[in-house]
Order: C-alpha cells, then sequence, then structure tokens
C-alpha cells in the first residue's frame, strides 16, 4: 500500500452531516491507472469510494465519489492508497437495465426519463409524483438528441447526460445525479445560446394525500403557510435581481400581497434558496443550488393541487451558456417545518480539497 494524494473535507457552516455525498476531479499518475484505488481517514478507517476514469491522454480528470459523516465545523483528512480492498457500501444504488433509468434500494426507488425527467418516486411504499417532472422553455419541451449514463454498475452515484435541441435551435445539456445514501436528485439544465427574455420552467406534479399542504421559504428570513383547496390554493414567491447588488423579493396568496423585503444578492441570500412541500405522509425539500448569471427573475409557484413550478427569466445582458441548478430532495413521515435544514445543507456543501502526492 502507498499513499498517492490527500483529500481535506472542512465542514464550515456548523451542519452535521450524515454519510454527506461528495466528489472531486483528480489526474490520476500512471502508476495508478492498473491498481486498486481506496480512501482511508487517519484513524485507518476505510471510506466507500467509487471511481470513474476518463481518458488521461485527453487532459481529462477522473472522478472520485465517496462520503463521510461529520461534526459541526470538524475538519477530515482522507489518505487515497492504492492497493485497497473494496469497501462494501451499505445499500447502493442498483441501476434496473432498460429504456428508461431506475435506481432502486431497500426503502427508496426513483426513476428516470432520457431527458433526465423524473418519472416516479416511491419511498417507503409511498409514491411522490402523479405526473412526470417537465422542463420547458417559453413554453415548450426540446427534442432529445442523446443520451449517456454513468453505467448501470456504479453503487455510490450515477449521473443521465443529456443532450436536446429547442425548436429555435438552441441546445441544451441536462445533467441529473442521483446518490446512494441521500433521497434526492440534482438537476442542472444548461442553455448553449440563451437569448434575451428566455424563461425555464422546472414543473414538477406532486401525489397528493392531505387536505391541507404545509409551505415554507427561505427568502432571507423562515416564512411559512399553509394551502387548502377552495382556500388558499397558490402561494407564489417571487425575486428580482437587482443591478445594485441587491435581491427584491415577494410572497402572494391567493393573489394578494403577503410579505416583500430587499437582501444583499450574495452571502446570506444564498443558503435562503430553498423551500418546502409538506402534507399528511410525504415531504418535498427543494434547494435552488444554481442560478443563471443573467438572471432577471426566479419565480416559485406551490398550488393545493400538488403542482409545483420553478421558473427563471433571463435579462438583457445573457451570458452564453447559461445554467440553472435545483435538487429534489424526497422525504418521508416530516412533521411540517421539522425538515428545515436540508435545504441549507445542499447549498451549503462541506469544502473538498485534493492533492496529488
Amino acid at each position: 500500500m502507498s499513499e498517492v494524494g490527500r483529500i481535506t473535507i472542512r465542514e464550515t457552516h456548523g451542519i452535521r452531516r450524515f454519510l454527506y455525498p461528495l466528489s472531486t476531479e483528480i489526474r490520476l499518475p500512471e502508476a495508478c491507472q492498473t491498481q486498486k484505488l481506496g480512501l482511508v481517514r487517519q484513524d485507518g478507517q476505510p471510506v466507500p469510494l467509487q471511481l470513474t476514469r476518463v481518458d488521461d491522454a485527453a487532459g481529462q480528470p477522473s472522478r472520485l465519489d465517496f462520503a463521510v459523516s461529520m461534526a459541526p465545523l470538524e475538519t477530515v483528512n482522507l489518505s487515497l492508497c492504492t492497493d485497497q480492498p473494496e469497501v462494501t457500501i451499505d445499500d447502493p444504488l442498483r441501476i434496473a437495465p432498460g429504456e428508461r433509468f431506475r435506481s432502486e434500494q431497500r426503502r427508496f426507488a426513483i426513476e428516470l426519463g432520457r431527458h433526465g425527467e423524473v418519472l416516479d418516486v416511491i419511498y417507503d411504499h409511498v409514491r411522490h409524483l402523479r405526473a412526470p417532472s417537465i422542463v420547458t422553455r417559453n413554453g415548450e419541451r426540446a427534442t432529445l438528441l442523446s443520451t449517456s449514463t454513468s453505467g448501470p454498475n456504479l453503487p455510490l452515484a450515477a449521473h443521465i447526460h443529456a443532450t436536446s435541441r429547442y425548436a429555435d435551435g438552441c441546445k441544451a445539456h441536462t445533467k441529473s445525479e442521483i446518490t446512494a445514501h441521500k433521497s434526492w436528485m440534482l438537476l442542472t439544465h444548461l442553455l448553449e445560446e440563451p437569448r434575451e427574455g428566455d424563461e425555464i420552467v422546472l414543473s414538477l406534479v406532486l401525489a397528493v394525500t392531505s387536505p391541507i399542504v404545509i409551505c415554507d421559504f427561505g427568502v432571507g428570513g423562515g416564512i411559512y403557510g399553509r394551502l387548502q383547496a377552495g382556500a388558499v390554493d397558490e402561494v407564489s414567491w417571487r425575486t428580482a435581481f437587482c443591478d445594485a447588488g441587491a435581491v427584491r423579493w415577494s410572497l402572494s396568496s391567493a393573489g394578494s400581497l403577503d410579505y416583500q423585503g430587499q437582501v444583499a444578492s450574495s452571502g446570506v441570500y444564498l443558503p435562503q434558496r430553498w423551500f418546502h412541500w409538506v402534507d399528511r405522509d410525504k415531504a418535498l425539500a427543494v434547494a435552488i443550488t444554481q442560478v443563471p448569471k443573467d438572471c432577471r427573475t426566479m419565480s416559485v409557484t406551490l398550488r393545493a393541487a400538488g403542482d409545483v413550478a420553478v421558473s427563471f427569466e433571463l435579462g438583457g445582458a445573457v451570458a452564453e451558456p447559461a445554467a440553472l441548478g435545483i435538487c429534489y430532495h424526497f422525504l418521508n413521515d416530516i412533521p411540517p417545518l421539522s425538515a428545515a435544514t436540508s435545504p441549507q445543507s445542499i447549498l451549503l456543501p462541506p469544502l473538498v480539497e485534493a492533492v496529488i502526492l
């Protein structure tokens, strides 16, 4: 066994992490290409590792996926060593082959389409969706050009990459990521040639099992509400990004303005881009992980019927490309408002630094 690299992980936000999924990219020395690599903590305990090798001749780094538990503000040092025995992963991803991408674990199953859209979610036999998710640009869906997956035998993390084209010729790249230790899915949608005024909408339709739905929003401070068919059956959160580095936000229900405010566009606002939707049996925690650089407005609409929509409107000084990201975290049996740390944990991951010796 010889040490070929070191990885340092720093938890800097005061959040306890349980098998938190992390990744880093490295360029492996030629001598490592045929040897079994593993990660080891300072106390000698192995850490489950998934190595995705690439063609180093093309100058592309390899990817390491792993998961660690950390106390608040803890620093964890790992050694990347050769000739390591394989580490068994508890409840690994089990990918079912076929036209659709389906991962089944002991308690959680998720099925994705070729566009990376969410087709089905089942957690402890509870179905979370009543219709597939949709991504649209200016009201239309893209035509699929190609799809690739990270492979059927990756136990820690899996990815779907889809390339599509909209009717005006604009190409889009959608990446969907799932991980073994969390019931969440990360989605990134990138436009190659965005245009002024483009509106990209990510929609999800939940299966409602309760007459009353609780919701809360991170908008610079927690705001709570409830949805009920026939009463307040829609809540809308709108954020406008100002030129002066400020964010103006407002929250409306039943067509009336309830709250409004302004915060800085960086710093404290970053971990506040989140919301929850909670009914009797399940919850959806959503973290908005990436906002396009030239985003003019971002809107979130929640309806009592289970409709969830996040939209981004691009401004005039459109950069190329424009990327947006979102994380859906599916949960069961969550008392209303008790899951409030989940989106912040996603938005504020530990810092990872990798060094090859």
